[in-house]
């Protein structure tokens, strides 16, 4: 289904019913990421699904795509379906996105759920890292997504999921380039939320994270995990692709927060 937001196209879908959940993607994803996870929570859950500004079949809205923007969608999608309160949880910088939404919106959150994901500010490397990036797309998007979506994954899975990382690849080249560096930008402009998320949020919380991902600090996660109240952390076994490479034990944890907290 689409709709029109700010003279954009939005694409987004809605299955099951019971308490709401809206599951967000991460950068170069879109909203079939998910389609396992609700798989396993329509019978008990209304899923819905989007894709952000300039991801999959929805229109880019600006040059920069910051969290707070693609925040401000997602409460738009909510006020035109009549969702009072919803759990939120979002892979990669869809968590980036739902922080930034708990942080707007916190009275219409009933938990929150961070995939393959961390509250944490870029830092001057990682800065620099998405300007490079940012020219590499202006030169050459389609090299830059080829290398990129690999890179997601745990090193010894990249040959393992070959078939899975070239249609990964293929989706992620539906985006313009001026799409892409959108959302770089976005990336690279939002703000640390680590307070927010371990100490000011009330609500139940979830903390995904893979023991091989390959684009995180680890061990800056678990020290953080460690003193955030009200938050489940989990490590799975494989990388940052946890959709594919922890492909069932995923799904259902995410069923079961959600089930021992009611949500």
């Amino acid at each position: 289904m689409k709709y029109n937001y700010k003279k954009t196209d939005i694409s987004y879908r809605e299955r099951g019913e019971g308490p709401v959940v809206i599951l967000v993607h991460g950068f170069l994803e879109n909203q079939k990421m998910w389609n396992d996870v609700v798989d396993v929570l329509k019978d008990t859950h209304q899923v819905y699904t989007l894709d952000l500004l300039g991801h999959g079949d929805s229109d880019g809205l600006c040059d920069i795509h910051t969290m707070e923007q693609q925040a401000m969608l997602i409460n738009d999608l909510m006020q035109r379906q009549k969702i009072i309160k919803a759990t939120l949880i979002g892979h990669s910088m869809g968590g980036y996105v739902s922080l930034a939404f708990a942080e707007m919106f916190p009275e219409k959150l009933t938990g929150l759920g961070l995939l393959n994901s961390h509250p944490f500010a870029d830092n001057i490397e990682k800065q620099e890292a998405r300007e490079r990036a940012i020219k590499t797309v202006k030169r050459h998007y389609e090299a830059y997504v080829k290398a990129a979506i690999p890179s997601f994954f745990a090193p010894d899975n990249r040959e393992k999921y070959r078939s899975e990382i070239a249609k990964l690849v293929q989706e992620a080249l539906k985006m313009t380039p001026e799409n892409i560096i959108a959302a770089l930008k976005g990336m690279k402009l939002r703000k640390d939320r680590s307070d927010l998320f371990c100490k000011r949020q009330r609500f139940p919380k979830l903390w995904i994270t893979g023991k091989k991902d390959p684009l995180i600090d680890l061990e800056r996660i678990r020290d953080l995990a460690a003193h955030c109240k009200g938050t489940d952390y989990i490590e799975l076994g494989e990388g940052h692709m946890s959709y594919v490479e922890n492909k069932t034990e995923m799904p259902a944890v995410i069923k079961r927060f959600l089930q021992r907290n009611d949500l």
